[in-house]
């Protein structure tokens, strides 16, 4: 494996464009080798506070800038950063300090926990005396890890990802070399905070190639988005789902593209209904792709182009790097079209977990990267994601998988977003719960008739609850869990056929 580091490839870059624009944050511009120098600034004052090599630090900030800057300067001392939400709260970091073992938390606003060192990230990090550049700092021995990223946790506790340098260098450069149309070079514009994996892949997946990334501020609208693309002349927008959603809405009306010179607009993190993709590639960028990736593996499969149009029922082609396999509970490939758990492998997969490991969630197991989702490949390459193993419902003897009825809820006339639930049941075992957004046209009757229609007995929803929105955690995966307690609660709308 390569010894090169994050550090050794940042160092790299400032030589190779030192007058090239990194990064855009408000009014803050910094060329390549002026970020480099930044890091290599942060370095020192870490060292100052006591930040040692092979230390594990939680890195929470507010500013994605600040949070390169800080990462990149953790590399320099051969530290190993732990992203976490700047929205956390101080329990919720206590527990990260405790679950992953971290040195310090590096915060720019107390968070008024105990219990943990905390860093202030103030000005003396965002000063930078004029003494020049500075040799690397030699390593004595093998480089530490070079990040801990904590999974989403929608069923349970993170779980922590351990990327090797090697790992993390292979997914940035990933992207521009396997993404259609990627714009080498060009300018992402990044919205969501540097805590979430995808964030950071794309940001790493720019600068590598040359790019400038223009990071927003976390809490945006989506029609401030779209001023912001078409103003900046952003070739890449990352945008999860739920944000896609929101653009369509503020977009409705209006003639032609929203964003018509945007050259790729990468939406991911969570699924989308077939409907929903197809409008994005009408109605917003002409350059809309839908992927599935992988916390473990990185991106999986993606839909652009003729693949969208024609098989948007499912989640993307498979990249012809990555090796994807549905598997039954021995580890048996299964057949074509017939589900089984994903398991991968790919050139940026990681070998690595810390923290407790959950049922039916990411875990490695000889060689292969298993993510817990439920999956059909087809025999013409094809991935449709039907689940989560830990999601997928037995109804009398029955394996219904959510994805499955979502997308019929979602063909609904006036259903933007559906989500399919198990609940106890005495007769059953578990019984179908749907939680649909509507416009306000849709009714409990429109739903029963909808199902009936398209839908086997077996698969359909004995209960329906109409609701304004789907909770979802910050990356914009839905929670199930959340829905789960209304119903046990008993605020649900039952239907008796």
């Amino acid at each position: 494996m390569s010894s090169m580091t994050m550090a050794d490839l940042f160092c790299a870059l400032a030589n190779a464009h030192p007058h090239r624009l990194a990064v855009v944050s408000g009014n803050r511009r910094l060329t390549y080798r002026q970020l480099f120098e930044q890091a290599e600034h942060a370095a020192s004052v870490l060292t100052s506070r006591h930040v040692m090599p092979e230390q594990r630090v939680g890195v929470a900030l507010r500013d994605n800038l600040d949070t390169l800057v800080s990462m990149l300067g953790l590399w320099l001392l051969n530290a190993v950063p732990t992203p976490l939400d700047f929205r956390s709260r101080g329990e919720q970091r206590s527990a990260a300090v405790a679950d992953f073992d971290l040195s310090f938390v590096v915060e720019d606003r107390s968070s008024g926990a105990v219990g943990f060192a905390s860093i202030a990230w103030d000005e003396e990090f965002r000063s930078l005396p004029d003494t020049g550049p500075r040799p690397l700092p030699e390593r004595s021995g093998a480089a530490a890890p070079a990040l801990i990223s904590l999974t989403s946790g929608t069923t349970g506790s993170p779980v922590g990802v351990v990327f090797a340098h090697g790992e993390l260098i292979a997914r940035a450069r990933s992207f521009g070399d396997e993404t259609p149309n990627y714009p080498h070079g060009g300018k992402l514009l990044m919205p969501y905070p540097l805590a979430f994996s995808a964030s950071r892949s794309h940001v790493f997946g720019m600068l590598v190639t040359g790019g400038t990334v223009c990071f927003h501020p976390p809490i945006f609208g989506a029609s401030e988005l779209i001023e912001q693309v078409n103003a900046l002349d952003i070739d890449l927008l990352f945008a999860v789902p739920a944000t896609v959603s929101a653009m369509l809405a503020v977009e409705r009306q209006q003639p032609g593209f929203a964003m018509p010179r945007l050259a790729v607009l990468y939406s991911g993190a969570a699924g989308m209904s077939p409907s929903e993709k197809l409008r994005a590639a009408e109605r917003l960028s002409p350059g809309f792709l839908h992927c599935f990736a992988t916390s473990l593996a990185g991106t999986c499969a993606a839909l652009a182009g003729n693949d969208l149009r024609e098989r948007s029922d499912s989640d993307g082609r498979i990249y012809p790097t990555v090796l994807c396999q549905a598997v039954d509970a021995e580890g048996r490939v299964v057949a074509p079209g017939e589900v089984g758990e994903l398991r991968v492998r790919s050139t940026s997969m990681v070998s690595t977990l810390v923290g407790r490991e959950r049922v039916g969630s990411d875990r490695v197991r000889d060689g292969w990267a298993y993510s817990g989702d439920l999956v059909r490949i087809s025999d013409d390459g094809f991935l449709t994601v039907v689940g989560r193993t830990s999601d997928m419902i037995i109804r009398s003897g029955t394996n219904v998988y959510p994805a499955e009825v979502e997308n019929v809820l979602c063909r609904v006339p006036g259903v933007s977003e559906a989500a399919l639930v198990g609940i106890p049941d005495p007769e059953a075992g578990e019984e179908l719960a749907a939680f649909v957004v509507g416009d306000g046209t849709v009714t409990e009757a429109t739903l029963v008739a909808f199902c009936r229609t398209h839908l086997a007995p077996d698969k359909r929803p004995r209960v329906f609850r109409i609701v304004d929105a789907l909770p979802r955690s910050d990356n914009g995966k839905i929670l199930k869990r959340e829905l789960r307690d209304l119903l046990a609660n008993g605020s649900a709308n039952s239907v008796k056929e």
